[in-house]
């Protein structure tokens, strides 16, 4: 939907003090930037019209990455005074210029369109600048392309041009997904010729992964493939925001470029792509440590999902999150719980098969130790005599289990923590949620029954754990 703004700066030009009337304007255009990219921040500078200096300096962050564009506002809409201030601009700095008022046609607004190709500057008329759609939280791939636009998008570019470059690359993205060579083309080289190449290249990263999520192969890619084509932040972000993809075929074919570390930089929180792709990866990506909390607030009942808090990824039921990282040190310092009795360990195990090859309970304060290295010690009859001697008040503090696969777990109950041997090994999420969740939590039928199904892909686990590369960072 067009938001026409020049009506309001003609308006904000109107008023009789020049000074409020450059402040206006600088309402006007901020509010409108804000309005389409709302993550990036906005300051303004004490100029106007000003030869070098800008007007605006919008800066936002892409996960780890920070970037800045400089907005520079322009009384005069002439094509041949537009050219020669966009030759004294640095071609680094990928300047954002908005002239107050419609440009014209001819020779002197195509020669003004090649000096901007050429010096990585956006001419974004008010009619341009009016045509970006506002943010949303449900994205769709138009957004991508608004956001390629703000973000490093180069030439002119009034009402026209912003639509045309709006509809070719959002049907290029979708194109890509169901691998439709020639749609897919055009929006690549739209995408080419319109935008500085440090977004060209994210743009055709994006649209290859959606190309493989697709079942095509990359030597058919309409375009030269990328150096790199796994998921960005950015991408990735665009693609868990999106209206939910169902095919879990698309998702399995997308795990591979994706990895837990891009993901927690995302800035996603809870949506239904996620739930998709963490279905498709929860046999397959990998941690060192799970830990159960309980959260601030809690839900009435529902199905569990995936969330990212606080740069945590976690699996949320209605009065817990588990949360998993590939090192403890990624984590916040854990709470302290009661411990639960010797009985309860007992029967849990027993009701989900899970072996326990040591326990370690606390009467009072004294700590007693039962084990019996790579054998099942949960039905020894030695255990209940143990309980009776102490009374059956005999809280459990820690045991070992053994995952479906034979992976041992050190659980501590008070901490509420799991985790391998070993400060670097990695075990697959399936394997390391089901047994701790199984084993800290007294899980009725029906939660039973989601962890069940939350961690069954259909897909084959894999058959041992891993010790990380030492010098993997």
């Amino acid at each position: 939907m067009v938001t026409p703004l020049a009506p309001e700066i003609d308006s904000a030009l109107d008023h009789p003090d020049p000074r409020q009337a450059v402040e206006r304007v600088k309402d006007v255009i901020q509010r409108r930037l804000l309005d389409v990219y709302p993550t990036a921040r906005i300051v303004r500078t004490d100029f106007f019209n000003h030869t070098y200096v800008p007007d605006l300096l919008m800066t936002w962050s892409s996960g780890t990455r920070k970037s800045e564009r400089r907005v520079y506002l322009r009384a005069s809409s002439d094509p041949e005074l537009l050219a020669s201030d966009v030759q004294l601009f640095e071609r680094e700095q990928q300047p954002l210029v908005v002239p107050l008022a419609r440009l014209g046609s001819g020779p002197a607004r195509d020669q003004l369109e090649t000096v901007a190709e050429e010096h990585h500057t956006l001419v974004l008329d008010p009619s341009g600048l009016g045509a970006l759609p506002a943010h949303t939280p449900t994205r769709k791939p138009t957004a991508l392309a608004s956001d390629a636009i703000i973000e490093g998008g180069r030439g002119i570019m009034g009402e026209r041009q912003v639509e045309r470059f709006l509809h070719m690359v959002g049907t290029g993205v979708e194109a890509a997904r169901e691998g439709q060579a020639d749609p897919t083309r055009l929006a690549l080289s739209e995408v080419s010729r319109h935008t500085v190449p440090d977004v060209s290249r994210r743009m055709s990263t994006l649209m290859a992964a959606m190309w493989q999520g697709s079942g095509r192969s990359l030597s058919e890619f309409p375009a030269n493939v990328p150096h790199q084509t796994s998921l960005d932040e950015t991408s990735l972000s665009l693609l868990l925001s999106s209206p939910e993809i169902t095919d879990e075929a698309f998702w399995r074919r997308i795990r591979p470029l994706v990895d837990a570390k891009t993901l927690l930089r995302t800035g996603i929180t809870d949506t239904p792509n996620l739930q998709r792709l963490m279905r498709s990866a929860v046999q397959a990506w990998k941690a060192h440590v799970c830990m159960v909390v309980e959260p601030e607030t809690v839900r009435a009942g529902g199905a569990w999902r995936w969330v990212i808090d606080d740069g945590h990824l976690g699996l949320r039921g209605s009065d817990f999150v588990a949360f998993l990282a590939g090192s403890r040190k990624d984590l916040h310092a854990p709470e302290e719980y009661e411990a639960p009795l010797l009985a309860e360990v007992r029967e849990r195990a027993a009701r989900f098969a899970i072996p326990l090859t040591s326990i370690r309970m606390l009467m009072t304060n004294r700590s007693i130790g039962y084990d019996a290295p790579g054998e099942d010690v949960t039905h020894d009859p030695q255990l209940d005599g143990i309980s009776a001697a102490l009374g059956q008040e005999e809280g459990v503090v820690e045991a070992q289990a053994l995952t479906p696969t034979r992976v041992p777990l050190r659980c501590n109950f008070v901490s509420r923590t799991a985790s391998p041997p070993g400060a670097r090994a990695l075990v697959p999420y399936a394997e390391l949620l089901g047994t701790t969740l199984r084993l800290v939590l007294g899980l009725d039928a029906e939660d039973a029954a989601q962890l069940e199904n939350l961690l069954d892909t259909g897909e084959p686990a894999p058959a041992y754990w891993e010790q990380a590369d030492l010098f993997d960072g």
